[in-house]
């Protein structure tokens, strides 16, 4: 007696139900297909990488400012704080300027 231990898990759902979820699912993925990206020296990059770029010259400065008004003393742990600065300025840039 031969057993054929291979399942094909839509096969009870038949034909018409795997239309549906494959649809389904394609019009559910459709959303990602546009990520905002603009030309940059003939290249296109993501916009995600530029914010994140502004929003680490921008930590940088007020580190600077920080640094010279003494508040840096105050803030602590330092790789904590400005990893959440870099983060907080880069989805406010994205919200700004891409949204």
């Amino acid at each position: 007696m031969k057993i054929n231990f291979t399942l094909n898990p839509l096969q009870p759902l038949g034909r018409c139900a795997t239309l549906v979820l494959t649809t389904l699912v394609v019009l559910c993925v459709s959303g990602c297909s546009y990520s905002p990206s603009f030309n940059l020296l003939g290249s296109y990059f993501p916009s995600w990488i530029v914010c994140f770029a502004v929003a680490t010259a921008l930590t940088a400065v007020i580190h600077a400012v920080f640094t010279k008004t003494k508040l840096v003393t105050e803030l602590w742990p330092l790789p904590v704080v400005y990893t959440c600065l870099i983060s907080f300025l880069s989805c406010t840039l994205w919200i700004i300027f891409f949204n």
